[in-house]
């Protein structure tokens, strides 16, 4: 009888082990997001975790854009010009290559995004000792703005209207398929191709929209602010 129950508790231990699907005990919904507040932990196999590294071939200067866009680089360093309109394509300049922040006024939620650089990815996370790509935006949005995001991917894509990549403007939403399950990310596009997100690779940092991970895994962005 003791042996039974021995072997009962190992067996109990083991479903409890890092090894459990996402979050032993806890349900999740069929957009891979989570449907409660959960104990923080890691969301997906290494493997996304290495595409990411391995393709996102864009790097961003962080430090650089840090001291550029935070309000005490502002006043220094005032947003640069757009760049000449590409030879028989006239009618492609657009938002899309506006430094950023646009606006005096969009500097509060820069200030907030930068605040939030170097968090470590944590799935079901959401404060600065580990957070979400969802927790991140929703948290970017309360902090800047007067609008409450929903807590998921799948809510925040329902969202306010749709947007075309050529049109995108500072504080838009964007949404990426990095797991198979669209959308599966978001970030918030902060001008120049460029957006902030919280990476599983690499934590709340800013990445290129044209980096080779980021660009085939996009799908689409909404304007939540008018």
């Amino acid at each position: 009888m003791k042996a039974i129950l021995f072997a009962s508790c190992l067996l109990v231990i083991a479903g409890c082990g890092t090894s459990s699907p996402r979050f032993a005990g806890k349900e999740s919904s069929s957009k891979g997001e989570p449907t409660e507040k959960k104990t923080a932990g890691p969301r997906f196999s290494s493997k996304h975790v290495e595409e990411e590294r391995a393709e996102d071939d864009r790097k961003v200067d962080v430090k650089g854009f840090v001291a550029r866009f935070s309000s005490a680089g502002w006043s220094q360093h005032p947003p640069a010009p757009k760049p000449p309109v590409s030879q028989g394509h006239p009618e492609k300049a657009s938002a899309n290559h506006e430094a950023a922040p646009g606006a005096k006024s969009d500097q509060k939620m820069m200030d907030v995004i930068l605040s939030y650089l170097g968090t470590p990815y944590v799935y079901g996370g959401d404060s600065k000792s580990g957070i979400d790509c969802s927790a991140f935006t929703e948290a970017v949005y309360a902090q800047s703005t007067s609008v409450t995001l929903p807590r998921t991917t799948a809510e925040q894509v329902r969202l306010g209207q749709p947007v075309s990549r050529e049109d995108l403007k500072f504080g838009d939403l964007m949404f990426f398929n990095t797991t198979g399950t669209n959308p599966s990310h978001v970030g918030i596009y902060i001008g120049d191709d460029l957006f902030a997100h919280a990476s599983e690779a690499f934590g709340v940092t800013i990445s290129s929209i044209e980096s080779s991970y980021y660009k085939k895994r996009y799908t689409e962005a909404r304007r939540i602010l008018d």
